[in-house]
């Protein structure tokens, strides 16, 4: 949009504004000031304001701007509110109307969206949140959309992979994380996927982590909530995201938020009894497997980003992560989870000797993607949407109760700075997750976007539509900036 100052006003007058007198003035940068003998205001068009109606002689703006809530002003609370303008002279409320939409449409805001909606995530509110904060939102901004509910897993990856993009400016979740990584990979499937994956993807919080909706709306400076979200995507700003690609064999699998191994995947899945109590379910079950600790047998290798070539050892000749019988094989046993990726991630041309390898017991492996992993969770402080790496935590040893400590430091991201935490950015990545340390079973789960990718014997459930094998080699690169994202700035 282009640059005005703010001499180059649309013509303005006495105006009524809801039953006052007042001078108004608005700029061609989309600033509308206004002032009386008793107060005096101001409105940015793009930060605050939802959209407008107006009749033969005035305006109505639907705004939602950061204002006072009840007696104090709460910091960054937005408060939606009626705005009526009443203007004398016909010329220059045709000025104003003119003005004010050049200024929304030059900021692309979206005109129709393809949503879907969650109804089984986090507390199972993602309808009533829907109709009573979302829509109402949408509506005042004139933002037309077709709602698709989920009726099961994949369901939303299934619509992504036969929607037609041309009919929308983009796809909204209500969701957790899971639904996006779903319509993630569905348009990564299409024949046009170079074409599909440029749709802007927005998420709403209505499930249990909600890890991208915080990462975006702590971005922009946001209270994470399901009203800030909504407005972000109807204001229309976009960016970058990184995705990363697994793959094992011929099975091939996209993500854009993390992967994990060890204490926090079997958390996240073995909690699933505990659904009911929301996000309280973690910090539950978190403080049972701290004190009843477990450890796995596993090999990982990276290729370090630049600043951190010095972590880890060089990788031995006769690493399994290298074998050939392993990488090439076949893997993956759910068609209906593998489906048939048209995009197989970045082509990388690395040297052996640039991968650096970590071998052992390991308590936790992380990949982190964007900053917070859920909403009280910030795993990755230094991760960027579009850096082109992936931030790797390690944790090999620790006492329970030093874990503990640790944990709680997860809500601001202090725990990267504990001796018994590796951090690390990296551009590839490869994991063979081997069995749990003293016993004969090799248990845990791999965790993929908050979904199971693999589990080993003696996990929960027999693992048959999981989309992945555990135990042989993984390996995770990450391709700079290929989709986009609604952001909040």
């Amino acid at each position: 949009m282009a640059l005005y100052s703010d001499e180059d006003a649309v013509p303005s007058e006495d105006m009524e504004l809801d039953g006052r007198i007042v001078k108004a003035t608005l700029s061609r940068t989309g600033v509308i000031r206004w002032t009386s003998s008793s107060f005096s205001d101001s409105l940015v068009l793009q930060d605050d304001l939802l959209g407008f109606s107006r009749d033969h002689s005035s305006l109505t703006l639907f705004t939602f701007k950061v204002g006072q809530v009840g007696c104090c002003a709460l910091n960054n609370a937005r408060v939606r509110k009626d705005i009526v303008l009443k203007f004398r002279d016909a010329d220059t409320l045709e000025s104003w109307s003119q003005t004010i939409q050049e200024c929304l449409n030059g900021a692309e805001r979206p005109k129709r969206l393809l949503i879907f909606l969650n109804p089984f995530g986090g507390k199972k509110l993602a309808k009533e949140l829907f109709q009573q904060q979302v829509e109402p939102l949408l509506s005042a901004a004139g933002v037309g959309y077709t709602l698709q509910e989920t009726q099961h897993q994949n369901h939303a990856r299934e619509v992504a992979r036969s929607m037609d993009p041309s009919q929308y400016d983009g796809i909204v979740c209500v969701s957790g994380d899971g639904v996006l990584a779903e319509v993630l990979n569905g348009l990564l499937e299409r024949k046009d996927w170079e074409t599909a994956i440029k749709l802007p993807l927005g998420v709403i919080p209505a499930g249990t982590g909600n890890g991208m909706a915080k990462s975006v709306l702590h971005h922009g400076q946001e209270i994470c909530n399901v009203a800030n979200a909504a407005f972000a995507i109807i204001k229309g700003s976009k960016q970058s995201l990184d995705v990363a690609t697994v793959m094992q064999g011929q099975a091939c699998f996209h993500s854009v938020l993390l992967l994990t191994w060890g204490i926090v995947a079997d958390v996240d899945f073995e909690s699933e009894k505990l659904r009911n109590l929301g996000s309280l379910r973690s910090d539950i079950y978190s403080l049972i497997r701290i004190i009843r600790l477990r450890k796995y047998q596993g090999t990982l290798a990276y290729v370090p980003a630049p600043g951190y070539e010095g972590s880890g050892d060089p990788v031995r000749e006769d690493s399994e992560l290298f074998a050939p019988d392993i990488t090439d094989s076949s893997a993956g046993h759910d068609e209906s989870w593998q489906g048939k990726s048209r995009y197989t991630g970045p082509r990388l041309v690395l040297e052996r000797s640039e991968w650096r390898s970590v071998r052992g017991k390991f308590i936790l492996v992380w990949l982190q993607n964007v900053p917070w992993a859920s909403e009280t969770v910030m795993a990755a402080p230094k991760a960027e949407f579009a850096d082109g790496f992936l931030d790797l935590i390690i944790i090999k040893d620790c006492a329970w109760w030093k874990l503990l400590g640790l944990f709680l430091k997860l809500s601001d991201g202090t725990h990267v700075n504990s001796r018994y935490v590796e951090y690390l950015k990296v551009k590839a990545f490869r994991l063979a997750p081997g069995g749990r340390v003293g016993s004969r079973v090799q248990g845990g789960y791999i965790d993929l976007d908050g979904e199971v990718l693999a589990r080993g014997r003696g996990a929960h459930g027999d693992g048959s539509k999981d989309p992945m094998l555990y135990g042989p080699m993984l390996e995770m690169t990450v391709d700079k900036g290929l989709a986009t994202l609604f952001c909040a700035r």
